[in-house]
């Protein structure tokens, strides 16, 4: 009770014009941090991708990769990319003011999963199949 009279007291006092945009000032002035910590993510994004897309690199060259490893090859690159992207966006948003982080941090959200579930789920005997076909 005690804090809700305190809320009502300091509402009163105080009006919308007296606080100013706290919320857009402090948006804004975290806008370079984000910035130098959506650099770094981004960085380490593309370095776990091409950690985990390495080996298989290699046994393409080395000619041990079948069709279904090039088509997984292709499609964790892909999601990488769109999945680092959307992330970049999120953390430029700031600086930029193009929409509300909360916003874009839920679609950054929903597309990361997306690109996991894409990965996950994919057929890869589906691949292989489709790969065979079109070679003849």
């Amino acid at each position: 009770l005690r804090y809700w009279a305190q809320y009502d007291y300091a509402k009163n006092l105080l009006r919308s014009d007296d606080q100013g945009d706290a919320y857009g000032d402090a948006i804004h002035g975290a806008g370079s941090f984000l910035a130098v910590v959506g650099g770094l993510h981004v960085a380490v994004s593309i370095y776990l991708c091409y950690a985990f897309l390495r080996p298989l690199w290699h046994a393409d060259r080395l000619g041990a990769a079948d069709p279904a490893m090039r088509a997984q090859m292709l499609r964790v690159l892909i999601a990488t990319v769109v999945a680092v992207v959307s992330t970049l966006v999120c953390y430029i948003n700031p600086l930029v003011g193009f929409a509300h982080p909360w916003y874009l941090f839920a679609i950054d959200s929903v597309i990361n999963d997306l690109c996991l579930a894409i990965l996950a789920l994919t057929d890869s005997d589906g691949d292989a199949a489709a790969a065979r076909d079109a070679s003849g």
